[in-house]
């Protein structure tokens, strides 16, 4: 069932993450609980709301990390894209989306393995961050596909996390830019390639829904057990 609770919450932050991509960072009004892999309802009113992942594991400022893609450029998008810090937004939510295996289903996979799709990197972030301050120890990948460069918003950070972390591979997949160091277009084949076998992978993935579907039903005939996909 969907959290109906609503709260305001003050925006502390915001800036472009590239030129279609806006990062917010709210302030709740009260104690927000929530856990990595969940989302929210926001809203510029709390008559009309919009789903959107929450981007990072549960922070001791207690905000609220949002990466929102200006897709539509409707009229919404704009008013939301326009605000000034220090302005109200409200909030429905956490509502649950993915979930982390507990430590002890996790250890027993070979690996675990994120892949995302153009934002979709915000909850596997969430996810990625909680599993690395669980001090997880087993070999983990995380694959972010996108069209261009400029799509990885979080390129760098993401290189620099996994030179910190010798247990975590880092890789992306542009389909709009195909060279022969990286020929795939689809980033869930690139997962195929690298891991042929997924027999004993624990995957997490989102992207849009035609890719979860095609990366589910691939993953699968690699092997990879239907309860161990998202």
């Amino acid at each position: 069932m969907p959290n109906t609770e609503m709260q305001p919450m003050t925006l502390v932050e915001k800036h472009l993450l590239n030129d279609t991509t806006l990062l917010m960072k709210l302030k709740p009004s009260k104690a927000f609980d929530y856990q990595s892999g969940q989302y929210v309802m926001l809203g510029l009113t709390p008559t009309e709301l919009k789903p959107f992942s929450i981007a990072s594991a549960p922070k001791d400022d207690g905000l609220i990390e949002l990466h929102i893609r200006n897709q539509d450029n409707s009229e919404w998008m704009q008013d939301l894209f326009g605000l000034d810090t220090g302005v109200t937004l409200y909030i429905q939510g956490p509502n649950d989306q993915y979930r982390l295996d507990t430590p002890e289903a996790l250890a027993k996979k070979q690996r675990t393995i994120f892949v995302a799709g153009g934002t979709g990197f915000a909850p596997m972030f969430a996810l990625l961050e909680s599993l690395l301050e669980r001090g997880h120890d087993r070999p983990i990948e995380f694959y972010w596909g996108a069209q261009i460069q400029a799509d990885l918003y979080r390129d760098a950070e993401m290189k620099a996390l996994a030179e910190r972390h010798p247990s975590l591979g880092y890789t992306t997949v542009l389909s709009g830019q195909v060279d022969e160091s990286a020929p795939e277009k689809l980033v869930h084949h690139q997962v195929l390639k690298d891991f042929p076998d997924l027999s004993d992978a624990r995957v997490y993935l989102c992207g849009p829904w035609p890719m979860q579907e095609a990366a589910k039903a691939d993953f699968i005939a690699a092997g990879l057990p239907a309860d161990a996909f998202n």
